[in-house]
Order: structure tokens, then C-alpha cells, then sequence
């Protein structure tokens, strides 16, 4: 049926972008400068706004308000930045609010513990919240991952028309890989276009693609009783990277439903099994 199908029907492109990165991670999120340079000056803005209440009110209200600065840093889910966060923390609120003020040297014991005190919780609080938020984006991506498949075998349980299906997949696609543009194609294989596997690996036609390269374009072919019925054009942004292994899997699963799809509204005759002398298993029902 593949063949006797006018291109033109099975061509789908879906041009959205996402607001989220790879993996269903919400967009808005500081890249690694930007989250270094907040860890180095936001303590510093906190701990000179405070220099006009540093005689009126306790160093210990200011050293709490710096950890959670360092807190909302880790929110960035950036260490170094956290790490940064903390020493500049502990700088600033012994330079600008500690006796003797605007030295780099503490005058009273209990100022050196509330510092060196301020700079391990902001440090330790910090890596917790790293990792909290690390667990829940990676549970977002689990979730993103599940819920595509998910979908697509329940079009094709629910015996949706084909074009619906593909339309689907290509938006699915586009939303698990963060894709520029996603499309189906039923010509056969671009020539020097990077080729999704099965396994999850991106190749060229002859050699593995460096997986730390930016690319532009990959395709994953759609299969059914060993035959290929066509192509998702996976198009990425500018200076992409390499998806994760397990976005690459989900996304051949969810292929593997559109080549479902195709055999269920298109289903070839199976072959004939092979003639064997030996003992065969016969299924008998109970009386």
C-alpha cells in the first residue's frame, strides 16, 4: 500500500518549537555563565543592602537570608554556580558586615563560626537542592517518554486512519527531541543523511557520528515485516547536540507503532512456515 500511496497524503512537517529543552525540561532555565555570574553577585547585592541595618540588627539574620540566596541558586541545578554561591556568600558577609567592616579579616570568634557556618549549610543546602532538581526534570522525561508511547500505541489500538497517526507521531517527536521541524517521507533514504538506529545510534552511512558534534538533521526509518515503508526527517535546532540514549530509544518505539499502524491498515500476506518433521505443540482446550 506504501507505494500505491500518492506521497503528497503521507507527507506531514510540523514546524512548532518547544519552550522546553530536551527531555520535557521547562524552557527559561539560566545556561552555565548566566547561573555562575547570579552565584558571584547576588550575595554581594544582598550583603551591601544590608550594610545600613548591620548595627541595628544580628550578622545571624543576614547569614540565614544569604543561604537562601545559595538555596535559590541551586534551583539552577548548576554546582559550580552553587560553589560559587556559597564562597561569594561567605566573602561578601564577612567583608561588608562583620567587624572590622571592609576587611578581609574577622575580629570576634562567633563571626568566624556564623561564617564558616553560613558557607557550609549554603554549600551542602545548595547540593540538595541540585540534585532535587536534577530527579524531578529526570522524572519529567521519564514521563514525557512513557506518555508518547503511550499515545501512539492507543491510536493504534483505537484503529485511527494512518495520516492521523503519522501526523501524531511527528508531533510527538518534535516534543520528545526537541525538534525544529519533524516530517514523514516515503521516498527512499537521503544519501550522507545521519540515520537513527534501532539500538539508539546515530550513524552516517559509513561511520558513526562523534556524539559530542553538533548536527543539523537525522532520519528513523519506519519498518514493517522487514520492509520500510518510510522516513521521519528529524530536523534539529542550530548546534543541537546528540539526544540521550533514552529519548533516542523512546523515539524508535514510537515508530515502531506508526509501522504498526501501516501492517494493520495495509497488512501484507504472511509467508508460509517452514515444513518441519520434527514435534510440534498443539494447543488443546479443556473439555
Amino acid at each position: 500500500m506504501a507505494r500505491r500511496t500518492d506521497p503528497d497524503d503521507l507527507r506531514w512537517g510540523r514546524g512548532h518549537r518547544r519552550s522546553a529543552a530536551v527531555g520535557g525540561v521547562p524552557g527559561g532555565r539560566l545556561g552555565p555563565v548566566a547561573a555562575c555570574l547570579a552565584g558571584l553577585t547576588a550575595p554581594c547585592a544582598l550583603a551591601a543592602s544590608w550594610i545600613p541595618l548591620r548595627t541595628m540588627l544580628p550578622d545571624t539574620d543576614l547569614a540565614l537570608l544569604l543561604v537562601l540566596v545559595v538555596l535559590a541558586i541551586g534551583l539552577t541545578a548548576r554546582r559550580l554556580a552553587v560553589a560559587l554561591a556559597g564562597v561569594s556568600a561567605a566573602l561578601w558577609f564577612e567583608f561588608l558586615d562583620t567587624r572590622p567592616f571592609g576587611e578581609l579579616w574577622i575580629q570576634r570568634t562567633p563571626d568566624l563560626q556564623t561564617t564558616l557556618t553560613l558557607a557550609l549549610v549554603g554549600i551542602v543546602g545548595g547540593e540538595v537542592t541540585v540534585r532535587a532538581v536534577r530527579a524531578r526534570r529526570t522524572a519529567r522525561a521519564e514521563n514525557v517518554r512513557l506518555t508518547s508511547v503511550t499515545r501512539a500505541a492507543s491510536r493504534l489500538a483505537s484503529g485511527d486512519e494512518l495520516g492521523a497517526v503519522i501526523a501524531a507521531a511527528a508531533d510527538d517527536l518534535t516534543r520528545l527531541m526537541a525538534l525544529r521541524r519533524c516530517s514523514f517521507e516515503v521516498a527512499t533514504a537521503q544519501r550522507g543523511r545521519a540515520r537513527l538506529e534501532r539500538d539508539g545510534r546515530i550513524t552516517l552511512p559509513d561511520h558513526p557520528v562523534d556524539p559530542g558534534a553538533p548536527w543539523s538533521s537525522s532520519e528513523l526509518s519506519v519498518w514493517g515485516h522487514g520492509q520500510v515503508f518510510g522516513h521521519f526527517v528529524l530536523e534539529f535546532p542550530p548546534g543541537a547536540r546528540r539526544p540521550s540514549r533514552a529519548d533516542l530509544l523512546a523515539a524508535t518505539a514510537l515508530v515502531d507503532q506508526v509501522g504498526a499502524a501501516f501492517m494493520a491498515q495495509a497488512p501484507f500476506p504472511p509467508e508460509p512456515p517452514e515444513v518441519s518433521s520434527g514435534p510440534r505443540l498443539r494447543v488443546v482446550p479443556r473439555a
